[in-house]
């Protein structure tokens, strides 16, 4: 197949991807394609899953309703005015990462689908980068094979989609999410998270000092995936009950599954 034609089916599949992710607020849904290619992988894709959970911390923690914004609104419940200041900041930080979370959704599933079909093509590492492409290619003949990655295989297909993702998603994405920070304070309180997944074991929380930073957001994305390799994946999987953010009906079929 020529680069050009490559190049189109990539397209169409980014097309269908970024459709379906929804818009800014549609985290569910995002959460749910992310699930939806760990069962497609036959568990062989543990990125997507760590993502999900991401997600779901995110949605929790960075919005005005969520942990950073009740804290906010308890340090400035005497002023109005500079509480709506403060939230408005905060609200404006919340849609900048949920356009990086979306657009994460989105690359994760192309990627994914992009190779599931024509990862074997010459030209196609022009599409995907080398060392994600050869992830996703390792992925797939597993699940053609019907067979599960080993614990070294699986860490070495997170930690290669991780620095894939942080590199090419998300560093541009938070950059452009801080760039308008003027307020100190609030720059200071969004970019120092404490991060829990749902999974993580008691007391163990990730401490930021600058999520900015993408070495130390690698450092700690690794941290998350050793968690969660210890956790046991159906316990990863059960976690994301955790956030009570997804419907009932979200956790009706926890099988792995195959679609083509």
């Amino acid at each position: 197949m020529e680069l050009e034609s490559l190049k189109a089916r990539y397209a169409e599949i980014k097309a269908e991807a970024t459709d379906a992710a929804g818009d800014l607020t549609d985290i569910s849904r995002r959460v749910a394609i992310l699930y939806d290619l760990y069962r497609d992988s036959g568990t062989n894709h543990p990125f997507s899953l760590v993502a999900a959970h991401g997600a779901l911390w995110a949605a929790g923690y960075f919005e005005v309703g969520g942990r950073l914004g009740r804290l906010i609104a308890h340090r400035y419940f005497y002023n109005a005015t500079e509480k709506a200041y403060r939230l408005g900041l905060l609200q404006q930080f919340a849609e900048g990462f949920r356009a990086v979370n979306r657009q994460v959704c989105i690359d994760t599933c192309t990627n994914y689908r992009f190779v599931r079909r024509f990862g074997q093509h010459a030209g196609a590492d022009q599409l995907v980068p080398a060392p994600l492409l050869d992830a996703l290619n390792r992925v797939h003949a597993a699940r053609a094979a019907g067979r599960v990655l080993s614990a070294d295989e699986k860490r070495q297909v997170f930690e290669q989609s991780f620095r894939c993702e942080q590199e090419v998603t998300v560093a541009p994405g938070v950059k452009a999410a801080v760039a308008g920070f003027e307020c100190r304070v609030m720059k200071f309180l969004c970019l120092r998270p404490v991060v829990r997944f749902g999974y993580f074991p008691r007391w163990r929380f990730l401490f930021f000092r600058d999520f900015s930073d993408q070495a130390e957001r690698i450092d700690k994305g690794l941290r998350a995936y050793q968690y969660a390799a210890a956790a046991g994946w159906d316990h990863v999987r059960d976690a994301m009950r955790s956030y009570r953010q997804l419907p009932a009906g979200f956790f009706g079929s926890t099988e792995p599954r195959r679609s083509d």
